[in-house]
């Protein structure tokens, strides 16, 4: 008795979406490498500015520079100096981010970037129960890392408190974490990822976008946690149809997570008063709104050529994916080892 295989084939207008996503998935994937690379290169041209202001010469010798701005600790260590190489570094690399990625999509009919009215208040609606999110994110991380320090793997992490206070340190980290940060990031994670893959599919651009922007915070923690907030971000914009509310959500939360450490820098008295009542307030909305509006959060590709699992498959089997992915597992996999070794 014989029996056959059934074989799955693509239909003409499948193999001409799969060509399509698959081209758009190099695209996107490339650029997110380019954005990386810049962030890299701009870094160099950095440290020439620092090196040219603080010793009042000039030099094209890279290791040089390098050599001074090691021995100038307290000016290396300052907030402002780490505040303000972020914002040049960001800003420089998304702005050419942007060029490039306005010439490969510019024929996208529909983007996530440009604001829609009415999703301000949705932001703020979504902002509250993306907080608890958040909130039970970092503390069931926290007891996994806890767990791992206690059996004697440490876990690296980003420090953002503020070092050597002063107005101008407050004022640029409020810009970079608060401000600048969160538009640079839901620009590229939400709204140049999903601009490019949802036409394909839009659960597989919500998990590329959440993935990417997980990773792309260089540390176990951060990555766990921002993985978990970034579905949700990315569900809402796609939901939306545009990042004006994770722009507005992502600023918010910002604000809370580093109130206390401006808070701090500033000399504002009794803010712990008026954090613990905040967050009480903001975790009891948001709680009301998970209960009453999570069905809300759904993402419906029934109208796809490509089905959700096709569509994920070829998403993630691209060799831009996966060279991608791997510039940032990388950095993570060696810092954990350094800090293990």
């Amino acid at each position: 008795m014989t029996t056959k295989k059934s074989v799955s084939l693509l239909t003409p207008e499948k193999q001409q979406k799969k060509k399509l996503l698959t081209i758009d998935c190099v695209k996107i994937s490339l650029l997110l490498i380019l954005y990386n690379l810049l962030n890299r290169i701009f870094a160099v041209l950095f440290f020439y500015v620092a090196y040219t202001y603080h010793s009042g010469k000039f030099t094209l010798s890279y290791s040089a520079v390098l050599s001074y701005l090691k021995k100038q600790t307290a000016f290396i260590s300052s907030t402002t100096f780490s505040m303000t190489a972020n914002l040049f570094i960001t800003l420089m690399s998304v702005l050419v981010f942007g060029i490039v990625f306005a010439i490969l999509f510019r024929k996208r009919e529909s983007s996530f970037i440009k604001p829609k009215k009415g999703t301000a208040v949705k932001g703020l609606k979504w902002f509250s129960a993306c907080f608890v999110i958040n909130i039970l994110l970092s503390q069931l991380i926290s007891i996994l890392t806890g767990i791992l320090g206690q059996n004697g793997v440490t876990v690296p992490t980003s420090d953002f408190s503020i070092h050597q206070p002063s107005a101008l340190a407050v004022i640029v980290q409020f810009s970079y974490v608060v401000i600048i940060a969160p538009i640079v990031e839901e620009f590229i994670y939400r709204g140049a990822i999903l601009t490019a893959l949802s036409p394909y599919g839009r659960g597989a651009a919500v998990l590329f976008s959440a993935l990417a922007f997980g990773l792309m915070h260089g540390n176990i923690p951060q990555a766990a946690s921002a993985f978990g907030t970034g579905l949700v971000y990315a569900i809402i914009a796609a939901m939306c149809g545009s990042i004006l509310p994770t722009v507005i959500i992502h600023c918010l939360n910002n604000l809370l997570a580093n109130f206390s450490s401006i808070s701090d820098a500033i000399g504002l008295e009794h803010y712990e008063t008026f954090m613990s009542v905040a967050e009480i307030v903001i975790g009891l909305v948001g709680f009301m709104v998970l209960f009453t509006s999570l069905k809300k959060l759904i993402i419906d590709d029934s109208e796809n050529v490509l089905t959700p699992k096709e569509c994920r498959r070829y998403v993630f089997t691209n060799p831009a994916t996966i060279v991608y992915m791997l510039c940032l597992i990388i950095p993570i996999i060696k810092s954990l080892v350094q800090a293990n070794s």
